[in-house]
């Protein structure tokens, strides 16, 4: 019975190396979603939904088509569609006569959680081995959002175009090949100095430092948000983003209650604006805008799926955040049908506004 799950930009690798850790080698790995990817998704899904459902949901039946059996996602009780999203994958799959079997992880129900991946994941294994899994997943994870912010920092100055993205390639398969605790560890400490010294930089430029805020599919899964943090880099712009798995999972915060996690500090942040959660990461949205503002960066790059509900509530209330602390912030909306030319022509646009705003304070 081969094992698949959604894909997700760079969490794809983890995702492939935490089925490996729990024994599993039968995986149909998801391919990068594609136009047709979105059409299939699109055509299946209901009108108003999520456009990352609709990309899920693709993804899944293009993963079946190949071979998988068993579908691994994450679940739990959301505020916002995402809670949903399972069960209307579930009745959608079964009424287009697909055979297969949904596994569900909870990680807000660590007892379940523990349980689902013994049970239905792993082949049976003892609880210390899925725990031994879970720390050295844990540790690559953070190796992979290094390469990640490292990527997205060297791009944007180096000299031989596309340098960056293979040093990046190599350090993804260093990481899913490394073996021991201690040996990833090493590794991420050598993964800036292994940008630092392959990829030739430009030293003369004063690259502008744009951060990407909004909903997590979209930030971080490529094929969705039409490569924005390439599409930067090329305008010589720094990207970074705060949007993180480790916001919905943050095992340090578990075992360190006396260090706040990054999602606290945002939170914090946003309190004056948004009190409440609606759900989603519109609070963090709008704490993220007010810390970067404070970091010094230049402008802020706001991105949600159409019709997603709770980002809509945060783009009302970002242009009062924009004008209170000078911060430049563009919303942009993605679903299938985005146009790159329209999507690009605003991005130079928004970095032209930029690169005005810093030559004048500069003055």
């Amino acid at each position: 019975m081969s094992i698949t799950y959604p894909h997700f930009g760079s969490l794809t690798y983890l995702f492939e190396i935490f089925l490996n850790e729990l024994g599993r080698h039968d995986i149909v790995r998801p391919k990068n979603p594609s136009r047709k990817t979105a059409i299939i998704g699109s055509r299946n899904s209901p009108e108003f939904i999520c456009t990352p459902f609709k990309i899920v949901l693709g993804t899944f039946m293009e993963s079946l088509e190949a071979g998988a059996y068993e579908l691994v996602m994450g679940g739990f009780q959301a505020h916002c569609r995402f809670g949903y999203y399972w069960p209307v994958l579930k009745m959608i799959l079964e009424d287009l006569g697909y055979d297969f079997r949904f596994i569900i992880l909870d990680h807000t129900n660590p007892v379940e959680f523990l349980r689902v991946l013994k049970n239905d994941v792993s082949d049976n294994l003892k609880l210390f081995q899925i725990l031994k899994a879970l720390r050295i997943v844990w540790n690559k994870f953070c190796c992979i959002e290094l390469v990640d912010k490292l990527l997205s920092r060297y791009r944007a100055v180096e000299f031989d175009k596309g340098s960056s993205e293979l040093v990046a390639e190599k350090a993804f398969k260093l990481i899913v090949e490394e073996k021991g605790i201690r040996n990833i560890k090493n590794l991420k400490k050598k993964l800036p100095g292994l940008f630092e010294k392959e990829v030739c930089k430009d030293t003369k430029v004063n690259p502008l430092k744009v951060a990407i805020i909004g909903e997590i599919y979209v930030v971080l899964e490529p094929s969705l948000n039409l490569e924005i943090h390439r599409r930067l880099n090329g305008l010589g712009v720094i990207v970074d983003t705060p949007v993180s798995l480790r916001n919905y999972v943050d095992f340090e915060g578990i075992f360190n209650p006396f260090k706040k996690s990054h999602k606290q500090i945002t939170l914090r942040k946003a309190k004056h604006y948004l009190e409440h959660s609606c759900g989603g990461d519109a609070q963090a949205s709008i704490g993220d805008t007010i810390l970067y503002k404070e970091k010094d960066w230049d402008g802020m790059v706001h991105l949600y799926p159409f019709t997603c509900m709770p980002e809509i509530i945060s783009k009302s209330i970002l242009p009062q955040i924009s004008k209170e602390y000078n911060m430049p912030v563009i919303s942009l909306t993605l679903d299938e049908q985005t146009g790159e030319a329209g999507f690009q022509t605003r991005l130079e646009a928004f970095v032209d506004l930029l690169e005005r705003k810093k030559e004048s304070n500069c003055k």
